[in-house]
């Protein structure tokens, strides 16, 4: 094998509605995407990505490979759910690598590559026919099942991707900058960190990427990942074990959170152990729970049902695009969907729909046009231009949700 090719899989749906507006492959775990983590653990290029049919044109645009071709001789195909425990040796062709029911690897000669494409994968009945008579064995790690799987392991998976060599503090910085644990920390170029900051590797790695801005009298609790462009607002707290993509905006007492790029939660206001998309806005004073009065596990009503995370403590998980009023107050567990607008003074219901809008009156339906209209307008502040692609996706969603279909 000298390449590989990710897919997705029928899981794909439990991680809604985080993959509504992005393919499994540009999921943030820990300080990584699945993209970048897979090839860097198993040593192999990413040639291609399988996913559903009306995510293709994002996919290919944003992962750099092809979407929903022809599997090349001697390519490895990846479940982008699987995280592996380590290097794998994976066995000779044909070969399935499964983890309990689900297929982690395929290993293809060709004639297994011919009866293999991005519709078998995500359909359970007919991977299970294609695969007839095909040796499989026991993979190591583990599948991604829903959004608080990331939740629960961020902490390791932050720590497991730091090595040795990135310590080094790569700006100038002020003698005063507090920093602990030097030597599991990283600050990148033109980064500055005002005198008055804290950051605090006692607890796990700090990571700051280049062009990063933190500001007075804010404490970093490693592990922790900042991304590049990203702004630290004065006074924020981030507890251990926060992940942000590129050019986020961070503000408050952040604990256990990922958020995708370009998303804006910069006043005060708490939020715990919450999965928050790219291009959201957290308005000023919103907070969330993360943990029951009654100190039981936590339950998340996701498209087909409610489902127990068996977690203490979890948040919220929040879909790209949607928008968070001041003073919202989310429930512990609560769902809020893809461009969805929470606009209420009340405390908001455990799940709001993708593309709604909820104000005090009613939950009513949002209108698409009107949504990619604010969304594109968010875009273009952070000088980002939606593309064609990204505009025929958003819209489709838009009439999925219309006609009640998953977003």
């Amino acid at each position: 094998m000298n390449a590989m090719v990710l897919f997705e899989d029928v899981g794909y749906a439990n991680l809604q509605p985080l993959l509504g507006w992005r393919s499994l492959f540009e999921l943030r775990i820990g300080r990584k995407i699945v993209l970048d983590r897979m090839a860097q653990i198993l040593g192999l290029p990413v040639v291609g990505v399988w996913t559903r049919p009306r995510m293709a044109g994002v996919a290919a645009q944003r992962c750099g490979a092809p979407a929903n071709g022809r599997l090349p001789e001697n390519t490895l195909l990846v479940n982008g759910r699987w995280l592996p425990s380590g290097p794998v040796d994976f066995p000779a062709a044909p070969c399935a690598g499964v983890v309990g029911d689900d297929v982690a690897f395929v290993i293809c000669d060709r004639k297994l590559a011919e009866r293999l494409a991005p519709e078998e994968m995500l359909n359970r009945e007919r991977l299970r026919g294609a695969l007839y008579g095909v040796p499989r064995v026991a993979a190591t790690g583990r599948l991604i099942g829903y959004p608080w799987d990331v939740i629960a392991n961020l902490r390791d998976s932050l720590k497991e991707d730091w090595c040795e060599p990135d310590a080094c503090i790569e700006t100038e910085l002020d003698p005063r900058v507090d920093l602990e644990h030097v030597d599991r920390i990283h600050i990148g170029q033109n980064s500055q960190i005002h005198p008055t900051a804290v950051i605090d590797a006692s607890t796990g790695p700090v990571f700051i990427s280049h062009n990063v801005h933190v500001g007075p009298y804010c404490v970093i609790e490693g592990p922790a990942y900042i991304g590049p462009g990203s702004r630290i607002n004065p006074h924020a707290w981030l507890h251990d074990g926060v992940a942000t993509g590129a050019c986020c905006k961070i503000g408050g007492e952040i604990d256990g959170c990922i958020f995708h790029g370009y998303t804006n939660k910069q006043h005060n206001g708490f939020l715990g152990h919450a999965y928050v998309g790219s291009w959201v806005n957290i308005g000023a004073g919103a907070n969330n729970s993360d943990l029951k009065n009654t100190y039981s596990s936590v339950r998340v009503t996701l498209e087909n049902g409610e489902v127990d995370t068996e977690q203490m403590f979890f948040g919220a998980v929040i879909g790209d695009h949607a928008k968070l009023c001041i003073n919202a107050s989310l429930p512990t567990g609560a769902v809020v969907g893809v461009a969805a607008v929470v606009a209420t003074t009340r405390f908001t219901p455990k799940s709001v729909p993708a593309f709604a809008w909820l104000t005090d009156e009613q939950l009513s339906p949002g209108k698409p046009d009107l949504l990619l209209d604010v969304a594109t307008r968010m875009m273009v502040r952070r000088n980002v231009d939606m593309t064609d692609a990204e505009v025929e996706l958003f819209l489709e969603l838009g009439e999925r949700q219309s006609n009640g279909d998953v977003c």
